[in-house]
């Protein structure tokens, strides 16, 4: 145990001593904050109207200015004898615009080409109705405007006729429908955001902190320095204290850069208006398990990066033996995502919140995302947990017989079967 803590406390004095570690930390705990904090410095940005500081005198002009009637458009119209029965004045006054009436169809089409109106329209049959327009714009929309219009204006005089008055033609259309959803479980498309953040810190946790313990196992092999340490230190202490230093590392550089977000929007979250809440107001118990199933799938990640790390005596050579355990994590990321956009609780998704490599992801994600039962949670954690000792003592016996061989890399097959064997 000693020899543990001597490895964990060398290693984390790596991490912390390391000035792009401290630097990148709090840059990006500062960058979140700022995020949260200067929109609410800036007035107006969330929706708060400044009060005016200029006189009234100034603010009279302004509103004479605005109630000012702007120009109308000008617009020919003309109806044959097919549409004798439409009140033209109705239609005009239910479309506002400067209409021009125009006896016959060839002078409206003579009027738009001289440019004296903007477009014209032919009343052939009170639903046959031709727009007359120079050139037609790809975002056109007057003939559609007027055939609604007058669309409308014939479904009132139609309840007219039936004995409804204009005051109950427009109660009639006022009516609205007012549709409250409760949620009794829950409400995926309000936790859809935070779950998103925290499953993509997951990730570059074990992305990037996987490769840096699998590195720094291959560049001590390179240095001949691993001779001395196994020597001296158990592979179960040096192995271990490493991949703890590592999740120790990055659980505080993870902590420090959400804090920071977490702080800065409990200070503003009155100037946000609770904008934010979906991001921010995360439910403790989500917290719980999702802190206890990520730190639970990093150890189990790190295990396998630093075994995997020791099965190499180049650090060009990292990439090529860690890609398949890169496409495992990422192929339980991309379960991930598609549980997140479609069901949470789907037999895929329930099916991989109880595969070691892949419920880290998954049953946080049905915790957050839906309803769970308490000994699913406890199954999926209890099976987590049990891979990350197997995986540890599995990890401690390959690296022990992999720091010690050199050359070309050692395939994983050989490894298990030397590491196993009782000779």
């Amino acid at each position: 145990m000693k020899q543990f803590f001597i490895v964990l406390k060398f290693e984390l004095n790596n991490y912390f001593k390391n000035k792009s570690f401290v630097i990148t930390t709090v840059l990006l705990a500062l960058l979140i904050a700022a995020v949260v904090i200067v929109p609410t410095m800036i007035p107006g940005l969330l929706g708060d109207e400044p009060e005016s500081s200029e006189p009234e005198t100034s603010e009279e002009v302004v509103t004479e200015e605005e109630e000012m009637p702007e120009e109308l458009s000008s617009y020919g119209i003309c109806v044959t004898s097919g549409a004798e029965e439409v009140d033209l004045d109705t239609v005009c006054a239910a479309f506002p615009a400067d209409w021009k009436t125009y006896e016959s169809e060839e002078k409206v089409k003579a009027a738009v080409e001289e440019g004296k109106i903007e477009a014209g329209f032919v009343m052939e049959s009170p639903t046959e109705v031709t727009y007359v327009v120079n050139d037609l714009s790809m975002y056109d929309y007057l003939g559609e405007m007027f055939g609604g219009t007058l669309t409308e204006c014939y479904k009132q005089q139609y309840l007219l006729e039936k004995g409804l008055t204009a005051e109950e033609i427009a109660e009639s259309e006022s009516f609205y429908v007012n549709v409250t959803e409760e949620v009794l479980g829950k409400d995926s498309g309000r936790n859809y955001w935070y779950t998103y953040v925290l499953v993509f810190v997951v990730y570059f946790l074990i992305i990037f902190y996987g490769q840096m313990i699998a590195t720094s196992v291959t560049t001590e092999k390179s240095n001949r320095a691993i001779e001395i340490l196994v020597t001296s230190v158990s592979p179960n202490s040096l192995i271990c204290g490493k991949v703890l230093a590592g999740a120790i590392a990055g659980v505080l550089q993870a902590a420090v850069i959400l804090g920071s977000g977490f702080l800065s929007y409990s200070v503003v979250k009155e100037a946000w208006g609770g904008l934010l809440d979906f991001l921010f107001d995360i439910p403790a118990n989500v917290l719980a398990v999702y802190a206890v199933f990520a730190v639970l799938s990093y150890l189990l990640y790190a295990f396998i990066f630093g075994m995997l790390g020791a099965l190499v005596s180049k650090t060009e050579d990292i990439s090529k033996s860690a890609s398949p355990v890169m496409m495992i994590y990422i192929a339980s990321f991309l379960i991930a995502m598609v549980g997140m956009s479609s069901d949470s609780n789907s037999i895929l998704m329930k099916v991989a919140s109880y595969i070691p490599f892949t419920s880290g992801n998954a049953m946080f994600i049905r915790v957050s995302m839906g309803s769970v039962a308490i000994w699913e949670v406890v199954l999926s954690a209890a099976l987590l947990a049990l891979s990350c000792i197997v995986t540890g003592v599995l990890a401690a016996k390959i690296f022990r017989f992999g720091t010690l061989h050199y050359g070309n890399p050692i395939k994983f097959k050989t490894a298990l079967k030397k590491a196993t064997s009782k000779n």
